[in-house]
């Protein structure tokens, strides 16, 4: 079936230079334009659209106010906004409802892989009701210590940046937030960026403090399941490290070298995605997990239909992360699915989480295993001592499990 897309903009001939430009994607895309955004809305009640598309500025309800009611009222379909303006005041309001943000006018060539990637990772979600619970994410929750250290830094005058960067770089949620701002079109970057105190810096400590302490895209993880699920911020800051110093081992260049630390840090974050939207229901999941024997992934994918994996990649591509970052976060435990031909993030968050879970053993985890027959094929077969070590080394200089 082909997917269904909505783009809403107010001037008749930017609709008509859009309908002419994806001409080439008929066979793929079901393409609709609606001229408002009341007009949108009754056409999204007639038939279900995967992705609407809608200028920011337009008379009536602008762009912000209409994705607040497709948010409410059709939490499956992809939200992304169109704008040419850059200021405070439209990223604070574009930020909660929308999923993506682009400069207008729109590059075709740009929207084309962003929304067929979203679709095929939208494809891994078999369960209508997760879809939507995704969908409605504005925030991933946070460690209850980091989020009080966050907003405590936030509130000193005194803090430098670099220190906020620093702890945004502990915590998986805020890290996927601040990655989804700085890679939006309102930043206007050239390059995508992977690493969370680099964002910190390029949003700026007033935007910071207006997104977080304002609009509070940050949010404490709490109830029964965070003991339970403490471990998971030590196991994924340890992975962020590992994956890290195997990049430098492999000398990767910088941008790898960030991917494999944020895809390292995030690589879990379905957990808390799971977690935070079905409570006891995942807690049964993580008891069951802890069974002899029993694997966490395929007790979720009789559960929920799906894994963590899925889930994670699911939202950050949604948000607009780097696709090294999210191929990373889909197949760290079966890197072969995503045929790779060269080391790449993916393959040091693979070996990382092993490495990792070697160190410290948790239920549910300790039948993951090392892919040796495709590092064999691809020729990193014979890294695996030299990446061993860096993990050990790192692991014996710092606290991360203290």
């Amino acid at each position: 079936m082909n997917k269904r897309i909505l783009f809403v903009d107010d001037e008749p001939m930017v609709l008509q230079g859009l309908q002419r430009s994806l001409r080439t994607m008929r066979m793929e895309w079901e393409t609709r334009f609606a001229t408002s955004g009341p007009e949108a809305l009754e056409m999204m009640a007639e038939a279900p659209f995967d992705v609407v598309i809608t200028d920011m500025r337009m008379p009536g309800m602008d762009g912000a106010q209409l994705l607040d009611l497709v948010k409410a009222k059709f939490p499956r379909t992809v939200r992304i906004i169109l704008s040419g303006q850059s200021d405070r005041e439209t990223i604070l309001r574009s930020v909660g409802p929308s999923h993506q943000y682009l400069s207008k006018p729109c590059d075709v060539d740009e929207l084309k892989p962003r929304l067929t990637r979203a679709f095929a990772l939208r494809d891994m979600l078999g369960d209508p009701q997760l879809k939507e619970v995704v969908g409605r994410l504005k925030s991933v929750p946070s460690l209850p210590a980091l989020y009080v250290a966050v907003t405590d830094a936030l509130r000193n005058p005194d803090t430098p940046i670099a220190k906020i960067g620093d702890i945004i770089a502990q915590d998986m949620g805020m890290c996927a937030k601040v990655l989804q701002l700085v890679n939006s079109a309102f930043f206007g970057l050239s390059c995508q960026v992977s690493s969370p105190q680099q964002a910190a810096s390029l949003i700026g400590i007033e935007n910071l403090k207006a997104l977080v302490l304002g609009l509070e895209v940050f949010s404490d993880f709490g109830g029964p399941l965070t003991q339970e699920l403490g471990f998971l911020w030590n196991h994924s800051m340890a992975t962020a490290s590992f994956a890290n110093a195997i990049a430098k081992v492999q000398q990767s260049p910088r941008p790898m070298v960030d991917d494999s630390f944020a895809a390292g840090l995030m690589h879990d974050v379905g957990q808390l995605v799971l977690a935070s939207a079905y409570g006891a229901q995942y807690q049964k999941v993580l008891r069951r997990a802890e069974e002899p024997g029993t694997m966490l992934a395929a007790c979720e994918a009789e559960e929920f239909g799906c894994t963590h994996n899925a889930v994670g990649a699911y939202l950050l591509g949604l948000w607009g992360l780097a696709d090294s970052v999210v191929e990373a976060v889909a197949w760290h435990h079966q890197p072969s699915h995503a045929q790779p031909r060269a080391f790449s993030a993916l393959i040091a968050v693979h070996a990382a989480d092993f490495f990792e879970n070697q160190l410290h053993p948790h239920p549910g985890f300790d039948g993951n295993s090392m892919d040796e027959l495709l590092l064999t094929e691809i020729g990193l077969q014979p890294q695996l001592a030299a990446w061993g070590k860096a993990c050990r080394d790192v692991a014996s200089r710092s606290e991360i499990h203290a």
